[in-house]
C-alpha cells in the first residue's frame, strides 16, 4: 500500500482534524502481513566504535558513567574563567515557551459552542488554563487532560485548541541559563568533587556521550553533534607521562601504531598552563587529531574544592571512526542513509 502523500497534504492544509481521523482508516489492525524471526540487523559504524571504546577502556580497569548533558552556564564559569565567555559563543543555550494567560470572551465562548455544541463548562476551562500556566499539566498530556475535564471528543478539544485559541501558536521562547554540553569536561567536574569523598583513589572513570557545538556551518569536517568518548583519573600522585603512557596503550588498541602527542599551542584555561597535549594520526597524507590530553588545572579544580591532581583524555569517536572506515566526510559516516546517496 502507498499512501497519495500530495492528496493528504492539501486535505490536512484544509481540515487537519477531519483528515487526520480519515487517514487512520488506510491502515490495517487485524490480520498478520509481517512474520518476525530472528536475524542480525546492521550496526552503525559510530556505535560499533563507541562499543569498541567501551571495551578497551573496561579493560584498563576504568568505571563506565553517565553524564548529566544540561550544564547550567556558571558552571562553564567556573572551569573556564575569562575564557568562558568565548566557550559560550558556541554553545546551545535552552529555552522555554511562555505559558500565557488564555482568557475566554463572549466571543470565544460562541466559537466553542460552534465547535461543541450546548458546551457550557466554561468556568472548568477557566480553571484548565490557569493550571497549565502553573504548569500543572504538561503540554503533551494538554490534549488528553482537556478530553478528560471537560467530557468532550478528542477531536472537539483539537478544533478548540487550533480555531478558538490561535495565540498557543505564537507562544514566545524565553532563554534559560542551561546549556547543551559543549565539552564532557562541563560534566566531569561537579561529579569529581562528589566522588572524591567517598571513593577510594584512584579514581578511574570514563564516559561516552554526545557534545552539542553551535559551529558556523555542518560540512565534512564539522556537525552540530559529536561523541566523546572522555576518561579522567583522580589520584594522589600521577604524572602526564603516565597520561602519554595510556594514550599510547589505548590508540594502539584502535589499531593506530604511529601517533604524534604534542603540546597545544594555546592552552584552554580549564587545562594546567603547558598541560595540554593533542593526539594526531596521519590519515591520507594529512595529520588528524583524534585526541586531547591533559591535567586540569588547579585553579578549576579548587572552585570545585577538588583536592587532587585529574588527568583529562577525550577521543572524538566520529575522527576516530572516520579514520578507521576511510570515510572523509563526517555527514557520510553519520548520516549514510541521507548523504551516501547524493541527495542531500
Amino acid at each position: 500500500m502507498q499512501f497519495n502523500a500530495k492528496n493528504i497534504r492539501k486535505q490536512a492544509e484544509e481540515n487537519f482534524e477531519k483528515t487526520w481521523i480519515k487517514t487512520a482508516k488506510l491502515l490495517k489492525v487485524s490480520g498478520r502481513s509481517m512474520y518476525w524471526k530472528k536475524t542480525f540487523g546492521k550496526k552503525h559504524p559510530l556505535h560499533i566504535q563507541n562499543e569498541i571504546f567501551r571495551k578497551i577502556f573496561l579493560s584498563y580497569g576504568f568505571d563506565e558513567v553517565e553524564l548529566p548533558s544540561i550544564i547550567p552556564e556558571q558552571e562553564v564559569y567556573k572551569q573556564y574563567g575569562p575564557e568562558a565567555p568565548l566557550i559560550l559563543d558556541r554553545v546551545f543555550y535552552l529555552a522555554g515557551l511562555s505559558r500565557t494567560e488564555l482568557g475566554i470572551s463572549d466571543e470565544k465562548k460562541e466559537q466553542i459552542k460552534k465547535i461543541v455544541p450546548n458546551f457550557n463548562k466554561f468556568e472548568e476551562l477557566s480553571n484548565f488554563f490557569r493550571n497549565y500556566k502553573k504548569g500543572q499539566i504538561e503540554g503533551d498530556n494538554f490534549i488528553e487532560e482537556l478530553v478528560k475535564r471537560l467530557k468532550i471528543k478528542e477531536y472537539e478539544a483539537t478544533q478548540i485548541i487550533e480555531k478558538v485559541f490561535p495565540e498557543l501558536k505564537n507562544l514566545k521562547k524565553i532563554s534559560t541559563n542551561l546549556t547543551l554540553r559543549s565539552h564532557m569536561t562541563a560534566s566531569w567536574f561537579p561529579l569529581l568533587s562528589k566522588m572524591q569523598r567517598n571513593n577510594k583513589l584512584p579514581l578511574k572513570l570514563f564516559s561516552i556521550g554526545k557534545r552539542y557545538r553551535r559551529e558556523q556551518k555542518q560540512d565534512m569536517n564539522h556537525l552540530y553533534e559529536s561523541t566523546s568518548a572522555s576518561i579522567v583519573i583522580m589520584n594522589e600522585e600521577i604524572t602526564l607521562d603516565d597520561g602519554i603512557d595510556l594514550t599510547k596503550k589505548i590508540l594502539k588498541d584502535l589499531g593506530f601504531l604511529k601517533s604524534k602527542i604534542i603540546p597545544k599551542k594555546t592552552t584552554s584555561k580549564y587545562y594546567a598552563l603547558g598541560m595540554d597535549l593533542e593526539v594526531y594520526v596521519n590519515f591520507k597524507g594529512q595529520e588528524l587529531e583524534i585526541a586531547n590530553l591533559g591535567f586540569y588545572s588547579p585553579v578549576s579544580l579548587a572552585k570545585y574544592k577538588i583536592w587532587y591532581p585529574v588527568l583529562n583524555l577525550g577521543f572524538g569517536v566520529e575522527r576516530v571512526s572516520m579514520i578507521l572506515h576511510e570515510i572523509n566526510d563526517i555527514r557520510k559516516l553519520v548520516y549514510p542513509e541521507i548523504y551516501n546517496d547524493g541527495v542531500a
